[in-house]
């Protein structure tokens, strides 16, 4: 087991941690959200959950080495 593997295994528990944790909170937050705008257009309800679905891709990768730090500080103790 290399270093570099045991690098790759942390990152992807990482991204997987991380993408679990935006996707169920974006989940939340569009459901709120699709709940009280009901009264509005179709297409400004597909826009709002466009603008999540972006957020979410952008925000994962960045969450995902926020929480690789924090494995790794934990993983040394």
């Amino acid at each position: 087991f290399s270093l570099m593997q045991a690098i790759l295994a942390i990152y992807l528990k990482s991204l997987l941690i991380s993408a679990v944790l935006v996707l169920v909170l974006s989940g939340l937050y569009m459901l709120g959200t699709i709940s009280r705008n009901y009264d509005k257009p179709l297409s400004v309800r597909q826009n709002k959950i466009f603008d999540v679905l972006l957020i979410d891709i952008l925000t994962i990768p960045i969450l995902s080495f926020a929480v690789l730090a924090v494995l790794i500080i934990l993983k040394s103790r």
